[in-house]
């Protein structure tokens, strides 16, 4: 068995054998995630299907700010700060998510984010993203408000700052 170093990820593949076990990572996904709560059943199976638990150690950078993204992620346990240009302007916990904007638009990252406690995060990747954004329009939509309520609120916030 191998060790991962303390600021590494630890990655826990789920096992897709069984309707149990499927509804048990549809009820972990939901439970008690804001982000998630108008999810229909259908929607909640799509994710279920797809996503990876991983775990960060608090202090670890999850996403940084310029790179490359390569994974959406839904904070189960934990929380993480948001920084943007070196300057913290959220903070994250269980239910939120992150890094739909450099997957859905290609772009770099927009913001750093890290692990202020340790961080159980269900993540997807954007080979899987992408899919199931193109299957699931309602949850498209969806994101998509979520997006704009964010951006309403930054605007707001930059407006008083």
């Amino acid at each position: 068995m191998s060790q991962n170093h303390p600021n590494e990820p630890t990655r826990r593949e789920g096992n897709h054998h069984g309707a149990h076990q499927e509804q048990s990572r549809s009820d972990r996904v939901t439970e008690d995630h804001p982000d998630l709560s108008t999810c229909s059943a259908r929607e909640l199976k799509s994710i279920a299907a797809i996503v990876k638990e991983v775990d960060f150690a608090a202090g670890r950078v999850i996403c940084k700010e310029g790179d490359t993204g390569v994974g959406l992620h839904v904070i189960v346990e934990g929380e993480t700060k948001v920084q943007i240009g070196g300057r913290t302007r959220r903070r994250l916990g269980a239910g939120s998510f992150f890094g739909e904007i450099a997957l859905l638009d290609g772009g770099p990252r927009t913001a750093t984010v890290v692990a202020e406690t340790p961080v159980k995060a269900l993540s997807i990747v954007i080979w899987d993203f992408k899919p199931m954004l193109k299957s699931q329009s309602t949850l498209a939509l969806k994101m998509l408000e979520e997006l704009c309520r964010r951006l309403r609120a930054t605007n707001e916030s930059s407006l008083t700052n």
